[in-house]
């Protein structure tokens, strides 16, 4: 469901989207993802703007990412997000030239199943208008709702995100692209990448750096000025810490902590079953992290609900007790 006109990608493909050395960046060291290991994710870590605006038009900033990666379901998982925060609302020429710092969650963390990762990101500035400003707000809403994490809650809503970016930047005279890749990638690469309006070849990666306080881009140690351009970071992690807000796991979650409280074994020992079973089967939960997940939950209930010791005390005592004062 990609949606980029066609003037937008041959713009992308002149600019420079380059991995920046692990030496150069917060991250450091970085590797590939692992196939039915890994949990990916991307974040948009900051954005710089630095067109000036034509006459008296007011300009909204966006940035709006389209990710689709292969799911365990069999399907291919999309993930929209539109984030137009309030560093990018109302630009104007006395504040365009400025670096905004975002940190957003653009993906994840979700199982990477192998296959290519597609991305579509842009940075947009749409002029303003009476409606432009809450139809932006709506749609921004919707990807919040919709998540970067769940297919079962990001399906539903990305058509009507898809639409409603077609309907706001059908209007080439009102939109500008700033700044955007249109990309996929076999084997995802871990660390720090810049997407910068600049042509190949005529910035060297090796003289690129992020800030580690801002995660501003710099060139030799300065800040880069000359362009506008979005740093992004792709990261892996072997586990999902947030297993808790998976809807099912959640569910089978409940019925544990239920029958623990009730304090019937049997009942408990079932539900334990089944949410080792609905971890196991999870779509949203790779196989080893799962296991690990249910022995964890199984772990804490049975310590938990083990009795008391009672305190043993031996007849000598128990006689002393018994004498009269």
């Amino acid at each position: 469901m990609a949606w980029w006109n066609p003037q937008w990608r041959r713009a992308a493909e002149d600019w420079t989207f380059v991995q920046l050395r692990d030496d150069r960046t917060p991250a450091g060291a970085q590797a590939l993802a692992d196939a039915d290991t890994d949990y990916l994710n991307v974040f948009l870590k900051s954005a710089r703007v630095v067109d000036a605006r034509i006459g008296f038009t007011t300009f909204y900033g966006a940035v709006h990412s389209f990710i689709s990666l292969l799911h365990r379901s069999g399907t291919v998982a999309e993930f929209n997000v539109i984030t137009a925060p309030s560093a990018l609302k109302n630009l104007d020429t006395k504040g365009i030239d400025r670096v905004i710092q975002l940190n957003q969650r653009l993906l994840g963390p979700v199982p990477y199943a192998g296959g290519d990762l597609t991305l579509e990101i842009g940075l947009f500035a749409i002029a303003s208008s009476n409606l432009a400003a809450p139809y932006l707000q709506l749609l921004e809403t919707l990807s919040k709702t919709s998540g970067v994490s769940y297919l079962s809650m990001a399906l539903p809503f990305a058509g009507p995100i898809l639409e409603g970016m077609r309907l706001l930047t059908g209007n080439s005279q009102d939109v500008m692209l700033e700044v955007g890749i249109s990309t996929s990638q076999p084997a995802p690469k871990l660390g720090y990448f810049a997407i910068i309006r600049g042509p190949k070849g005529e910035l060297d990666p090796r003289r690129l750096s992020v800030d580690p306080s801002d995660f501003r881009l710099l060139i030799d140690g300065a800040a880069l000025r000359e362009y506008p351009y979005m740093v992004l970071e792709f990261t892996a992690e072997p586990m999902r810490s947030d297993w808790f807000a998976i809807p099912e796991i959640a569910a089978a979650y409940r019925h544990v902590q239920e029958e623990y409280r009730n304090g019937r074994p049997d009942a408990l020992a079932e539900a334990l079953t089944v949410f080792r079973r609905t971890a196991i089967a999870s779509n949203d939960l790779q196989d080893e992290d799962a296991r690990k997940l249910a022995r964890k939950v199984r772990s804490a209930t049975a310590k938990s609900a083990r009795p008391p010791r009672r305190r043993v005390v031996p007849p000598s005592a128990r006689r002393a007790c018994r004498r009269p004062i």
